[in-house]
């Protein structure tokens, strides 16, 4: 096809695009990232790999438009036929037959398409778009349209001059959709990133045998936008978003200290933790790290409101653990002091349930909070995801000022000092099996206690019928964090001193 025919398929008069009104897509959490939706008459590249929810995304967005506003839709399709597409959106509530009915949607079907045939494509979009007045048009794939191009300038020119000349129609929205092969840098063909007005990719990788789903918005012209990576999953309702919690500046600092519910640990922290302070408990399995977070819960009893959201146990576990040592938490549950929450993560699910954590915490607002065990989403969140979640939710506990403890599973007290999470927290707790005389014993020691004096001492404490008692410190004995308990000098030199002298 020569340039000059490609410029004259349509005969629009290019007009000035809306002043500012936005397109919402309808697809749940992702209007936030875009100042609540795109620029009316604009033209999008939404760009994924196979099985990424293009098509969803693209349907949500007309259906959303159709059923709340009113508004008429074209769906172009080189990719799947009629009766296909229908079938799956039904299945995720999106009766497009009901809107093709009404005259308010069509879809047209183009996959025989071949070069000889671009020209008319693009005669047959513009009528049906002039037809039903359409304010929003999704053409699924452009990649599959540029290859029926014998040169990428014709492709270019399409984009550029058809496109973008009918986004400028009575404010007509354009998405398009672009095929990204698996491992490949480039989106679609490579030039259509360039002439879109706004760029979303959507990502999948694979983390612990299961698929785990990120979306990215890359520009968006005229738009203050959150490209941060995010979440996302697709259910029998659609594709829907998780954005992370917000970062931002911590409004109050509290002076006010509050128990721990364990009166030995509270003398080592002179009188408490701070409101609104995080506290990390660390340790490896059996050292009683989720009993010093029911501990911590169980005090909500004189200190308001108590949230225990476990990784690790379901709740009833957690309960009959609580009563074993004497804490009548079910009364406490009844007057709405003390909720158990427990979730399973894993990476396709992991996203879904964070968020449910921090709808909770809006709802309930609790005054202390324990997780149990926070590294658990290190092991199906990818990394950068994962600090960047723990960084926001820290920032916002204390901006809500809800004192938490957190637990971790370590086995030495290396990993608690040297990794991005300890420098989030403000508290690091220490506790760490001890072998001395073929008898297991366990202690506790403050490695952090950020803005607060605290005992340095590395103390013995026992888990009774009553919970944590905190003992004294182990006297004569040294590298007990070293994993090598033995006698300090001092008292191996006395105990020589002692045999040597004379009866």
């Amino acid at each position: 096809m020569e340039t000059s025919e490609l410029s004259h398929i349509v005969e629009i008069k290019a007009g000035s695009r809306a002043n500012g009104r936005r397109v919402a897509t309808g697809v749940e959490g992702f209007d936030g990232f875009v100042e609540g939706g795109f620029p009316q008459g604009s033209m999008i590249l939404l760009a994924g790999t196979a099985g990424s929810g293009k098509t969803i995304f693209a349907a949500q967005y007309l259906y959303h438009g159709m059923s709340r506003f009113n508004e008429s839709a074209v769906y172009m399709s080189l990719a799947e036929d009629r009766g296909t597409f229908m079938k799956n959106m039904m299945r995720m509530g999106m009766d497009f037959g009901k809107y093709e009915q009404k005259g308010k949607f069509k879809f047209l079907d183009m996959i025989t398409v071949r070069d000889k045939g671009v020209e008319s494509i693009f005669e047959r979009l513009l009528t049906e778009v002039c037809s039903l007045r359409a304010k929003r048009v999704v053409i699924d794939s452009i990649s599959a349209l540029v290859q029926a191009f014998p040169e990428r300038i014709d492709a270019r020119m399409m984009l550029h001059t058809v496109l973008g000349k009918i986004t400028h129609l009575k404010g007509v929205t354009i998405l398009l959709i672009a095929e990204r092969p698996l491992g490949a840098e480039r989106l679609g063909a490579g030039m259509e990133e360039f002439v879109a007005d706004g760029v979303i990719t959507l990502n999948s990788i694979t983390k612990g045998g299961w698929l785990t789903r990120t979306l990215q918005v890359l520009k968006l012209r005229g738009t203050r936008i959150n490209s941060e990576e995010h979440g996302y999953n697709i259910d029998v309702h659609g594709i829907r978003t998780y954005p992370l919690p917000e970062i931002k500046s911590v409004q109050r600092i509290y002076s006010e200290k509050v128990p721990t519910g364990i009166g030995g640990l509270d003398k080592m922290l002179f009188n408490g933790v701070f409101k609104g302070s995080v506290t990390l408990v660390g340790g490896a399995s059996g050292t009683g790290k989720t009993t010093f977070a029911l501990h911590f819960v169980a005090e909500a009893k004189r200190n308001g409101r108590s949230l225990f959201v476990s990784f690790e146990e379901p709740e009833k576990q957690l309960i009959k653990h609580a009563k074993g040592f004497g804490w009548n938490v079910n009364k406490f549950m009844d007057k709405g002091l003390t909720k158990f929450s427990s979730y399973t993560p894993e990476p396709f699910n992991v996203e879904q349930q964070l968020d449910e954590i921090l709808g909770f915490l809006e709802k309930y607002r609790p005054a202390r909070l324990a997780i149990d065990s926070i590294d658990t989403l290190e092991r199906v969140m990818l990394e950068q995801r994962y600090l960047r979640w723990i960084k926001s939710l820290t920032l916002y506990l204390k901006d809500k000022g809800i004192t938490t403890l957190f637990t971790a599973l370590y086995k030495s007290t290396l990993p608690l000092t040297g990794t991005a999470l300890s420098s989030s927290v403000d508290n690091i707790i220490a506790l760490k099996h001890v072998e001395i005389e073929s008898t297991l014993r366990r202690a506790a020691v403050i490695l952090k206690a950020r803005g607060s004096a605290h005992d340095n001492e590395i103390r013995e404490f026992e888990i009774t019928t009553k919970g944590v008692v905190l003992k004294g410190k182990f006297a004569g004995m040294e590298q007990i964090l070293g994993g090598a308990p033995r006698k300090s000098m001092t008292k191996r030199s006395l105990g020589r001193c002692a045999r040597n002298v004379p009866g």
